[in-house]
């Protein structure tokens, strides 16, 4: 038996909104896709925090693919990497982030 599931991010299963812009996801099987649309002035310490319980970062796993505008990570070892529209990353547990400049950043989470 042939199965096919289509969603749609205009139409999420789930949003969280922030102060500074919202996120959208979708389930597809054991496949969860996010659209995070990150305005100006958005940062985890000011948006996620306050809602991460004790976390001093954000403690869960991120593939990302930046669509639009530029974001910067930290990791709690120090490093910092900035990215851009057409970077896939890998975030590990133990990060920060904030938007770059006066663009919304826009993004796709695994």
């Amino acid at each position: 038996m042939s199965v096919i599931v289509r969603k749609n991010l205009d139409e999420p299963d789930g949003t969280s909104e922030f102060e500074h812009g919202r996120s959208g996801g979708v389930q597809v099987g054991d496949s969860e896709l996010w659209r995070s649309e990150l305005e100006p002035g958005w940062s985890w310490d000011v948006d996620v925090k306050p809602y991460a319980g004790d976390w001093t970062s954000c403690q869960l796993t991120h593939y990302e693919y930046v669509l639009e505008g530029r974001i910067r990570y930290l990791m709690e070892d120090g490093t910092e990497v900035t990215a851009g529209p057409g970077d896939h990353l890998y975030i590990g547990p133990g990060h920060r982030a904030w938007v770059l400049g006066d663009e919304r950043c826009v993004t796709l989470d695994w």
